[in-house]
């Protein structure tokens, strides 16, 4: 069947494979157990009876390996052990009235990044899930348990593995505190979490521990256990906004208008449709179908966000629906999508705002039925397509695109320190920091590429994260030579040196940066007694591509001549008006800092024992021998 569409668009400009475990045992014995955030014990008593306190709770009577916990519960109180994982190489465990449901060694365990979920009947305690969700990349598939799967009263036990909250969106995170968390909106990269809660339950009344990771590469793990009597407070059923979907016999049609505005009567296989986004939040989306308005103000629910009508190959019109997905998330659109039949034709045109909301699956559901464009919907932006379930299209052999790549551990930097620009922007988070290879072969033996470099930290982190970038851009350059010194008082720029792949020296703490200048030459000669010279550069440098490249040129005389001390790359006199030639290297006796190729016995016999004689001010003042 051939379409025939005429479209009016107002577009409105505002926009694991992880290292296992070495241990094949199951734990024996767990951490010490910690308080409860909302109770003194950890016991939870509630006063209401329910079927579960009304009779004897079956459970075996020898708790499985590794479920062992300190307290002795009563009969009408469930046993429970929850322990998230520790790095990546040590996985979460769940236990639930003796029973162990999630560990490593079980068969067919699921267990991976992100969220792992077990969930129970309230009433029989029969587990009705076991699944892991890894929300390190997205919420869908977790977000539609929450709302969709589970039964109002229904246990849930959640405990994080690696990463858990980098997929998380304000839809599960407002959920998850209708399961009685109020801890989950203050979790943050990689920090560890576990949680006992109940569907409907209210905030504050989940049984949960959080674990901050702070300065570390991942948090400790967070263990909870003891005994718990449920329902753990008043449970209060939860109501989710229910989408606009009208089937046959519930279609209301509008205004007739023949041939829907096109000027060219249809051919027998075709139909006509008109579609219309609406040129502001005050006007209305329009689609016309075979001649009738089947969404418009008023008709079928249209309005802010997808509006969408399902069309047979019989040319009828047999389902309308309308997702407001700027105020709700596109859970329900999902299904919607998922459940298409086969060829049908569908029709969508947004309305207002549409893309606050939709996940990155309800995208791919409207790539897989034809739409190019799905992926560009930014806010406010006008969309309107035309697909078919099951459409085949003939394509053209391309070359594939490259993998993403993803910093996680820039991006971990960037959430944890503020002030360093567009380092930390969305275009650069994911770029690698890595060095250039030498581009001119001729000097891979020059010994300059194999000379030690200090970099003197200051307290202008921004200013050193420049001074890193350039010198890790610089041809030919090697990590394992780099040291950057830092004064002992600071914490930050050793994670950002880290970052870089660099060796972090800490000197005793300092009361003035001319201090912490002569402290760090020291370490460098230190850690480098053999070495005949070293590279120095100050964090307020940003170095030109050629500076390594320059030196390797100059250390041949560099090495012969006795009489040079060093070869200094910034000097006073090299600005345009002052300088002689460009062209031309001079030899001078004043000596400047920031960047320079110093020699061992130069420092030796100038420096050493009368630093702050000789080169106790600011390189600008002039240093004196």
């Amino acid at each position: 069947m051939l379409i025939l569409v005429a479209i009016t668009v107002i577009f409105i400009n505002t926009f694991v494979l992880t290292k296992r475990d070495p241990s094949d045992e199951l734990p024996n014995e767990g951490p010490p157990k910690i308080e409860l955030i909302h109770n003194q014990n950890q016991t939870i008593k509630y006063n209401k009876p329910n079927l579960i306190e009304r009779q004897r709770i079956q459970r075996p009577p020898i708790p499985d390996a590794g479920c062992e916990i300190d307290e002795k519960c009563s009969d009408d109180a469930i046993p429970y052990k929850i322990i998230s994982g520790d790095g990546v190489e040590k996985y979460p465990v769940i236990c639930f009235n003796n029973k162990l449901l999630v560990h490593k060694n079980l068969k067919d365990s699921k267990i991976g990044r992100g969220i792992n979920l077990v969930a129970l009947d309230n009433t029989t305690l029969n587990v009705k899930l076991i699944d892991t969700f890894d929300t390190y990349l997205e919420e869908t598939f977790f977000l539609r348990t929450l709302k969709i799967n589970l039964n109002d009263g229904d246990i849930v036990i959640l405990a994080s593995f690696d990463e858990m909250t980098y997929g998380l969106k304000e839809a599960s995170l407002s959920i998850l505190e209708r399961y009685g968390s109020q801890l989950i909106k203050i979790i943050k990269f990689r920090d560890s979490f576990v949680m006992l809660g109940q569907k409907g339950l209210a905030r504050g009344k989940a049984i949960e521990m959080h674990h901050p990771k702070g300065n570390r590469d991942f948090a400790p793990a967070a263990h909870i256990s003891g005994c718990a009597k449920f329902p753990l407070g008043q449970i209060t059923p939860l109501l989710f906004p229910s989408s606009d979907i009208n089937k046959e016999g519930k279609i209301a049609i509008g205004t007739s208008i023949k041939n829907c505005g096109l000027l060219e009567a249809c051919k027998e296989n075709e139909f006509a449709v008109h579609m219309y986004t609406g040129k502001d939040k005050n006007d209305e989306p329009k689609i016309c179908v075979d001649g009738k308005y089947v969404m418009a103000k008023g008709i079928n629910d249209a309005g802010r966000g997808i509006n969408i009508v399902v069309v047979s190959n019989g040319k009828e019109v047999i389902r309308t629906g309308h997702f407001d997905t700027w105020q709700e998330d596109s859970t329900n659109l999902e299904i919607f999508l998922e459940n298409l039949e086969e060829n049908v034709i569908l029709i969508a045109v947004t309305f207002d705002e549409a893309s606050t909301k939709i996940s990155q699956h309800c995208r791919n559901l409207f790539f897989d039925l034809g739409s190019g464009t799905i992926q560009n919907l930014k806010y406010r932006d006008a969309w309107a397509f035309v697909g078919r379930k099951g459409i085949q299209v003939k394509g053209m052999k391309i070359r594939p695109d490259p993998l993403p790549f993803r910093n996680d551990k820039r991006r971990d930097f960037c959430s944890r320190y503020d002030g360093y620009g567009d380092f930390c922007s969305d275009a650069n988070v994911d770029k690698s920091l890595a060095t250039v290879s030498l581009i001119n072969k001729t000097l891979e033996d020059n010994p300059i590429y194999s000379t030690p470099i200090l970099v003197i930290a200051g307290i202008s982190h921004n200013s050193l994260r420049m001074c890193l970038e350039t010198l890790l851009m610089q041809p030919g350059v090697r990590t394992e030579n780099i040291v950057v010194a830092v004064d002992e008082k600071f914490s930050e720029p050793l994670a950002l040196i880290d970052l870089f792949g660099f060796r972090g020296e800490k000197t005793s703490s300092s009361s003035t940066y001319m201090e912490h200048y002569e402290k760090s030459l020291n370490k460098i000669w230190e850690m480098y007694p053999n070495k005949d010279s070293v590279i120095v550069i100050e964090e307020d440098l940003i170095l030109s591509p050629d500076f390594l490249y320059l030196l390797a040129l100059l250390s041949e005389t560099f090495r012969k001549d006795e009489t040079i001390g060093a070869i200094q790359l910034w000097n006073p006199n090299s600005y345009d008006i002052v300088n002689g030639s460009i062209d031309l290297i001079y030899r001078v006796d004043n000596f400047y800092g920031l960047g320079y190729l110093l020699k061992h016995e130069f420092y030796n016999k100038n420096m050493k024992n009368s630093f702050k004689q000789c080169c106790g001010k600011r390189v600008w003042d002039k240093w004196a021998f």
